[in-house]
């Protein structure tokens, strides 16, 4: 440590000045400080740092293992929703699907199937359903539970023009 260094510090010590803790906000006397210049840390200040330095060194591997977390997260939702997205489209052929494939006719947005119940074997449609399918959790999304209001309210209409 340069004699200008040692001077600084023993001056600030010796004069009562006091500072600002960033931590807390209380004021400390510098007496009570281990003070050093530049990069010529006391054995404290050294310890401090290679406290510091692990704190860091830990929290880069969290960050990375959250990050990593993440990314598979979303990973798996986008497979998720993109199976939906063609299991919507497929449903009307599989076994369990509980409506006639022929009496489906499909929108997608904001909800996958009208129903025309009826409409294929009777040659008359008995009843209209709207239908959206979800897979796992998923659940209405804000449109689709206005449509389902209107349609509890019977808030529904036919037109010809």
């Amino acid at each position: 440590m340069s004699a200008q260094h040692k001077e600084l510090i023993q001056f600030l010590q010796k004069n009562e000045f006091r500072a600002v803790c960033s931590e807390c906000g209380d004021t400390f006397p510098l007496n009570k400080a281990t003070l050093f210049a530049l990069d010529e840390y006391t054995p404290e200040a050294k310890e401090k740092l290679l406290e510091m330095k692990e704190m860091i060194k830990e929290r880069r591997a969290q960050l990375k293992a959250l990050t990593a977390q993440k990314r598979k997260r979303v990973a798996t939702t986008t497979e998720s929703v993109n199976m939906g997205f063609i299991l919507e489209r497929l449903a009307p052929a599989l076994e369990q699907f509980r409506f006639e494939k022929n009496d489906c006719r499909s929108l997608f947005d904001p909800i996958d199937y009208v129903i025309f119940e009826g409409l294929h074997k009777k040659g008359k449609v008995e009843k209209i359903i709207f239908t959206d399918i979800k897979s796992g959790e998923a659940k209405l999304k804000a449109k689709q539970k206005a449509i389902k209001k209107l349609v509890d309210e019977k808030k529904i209409e036919f037109k010809t023009y």
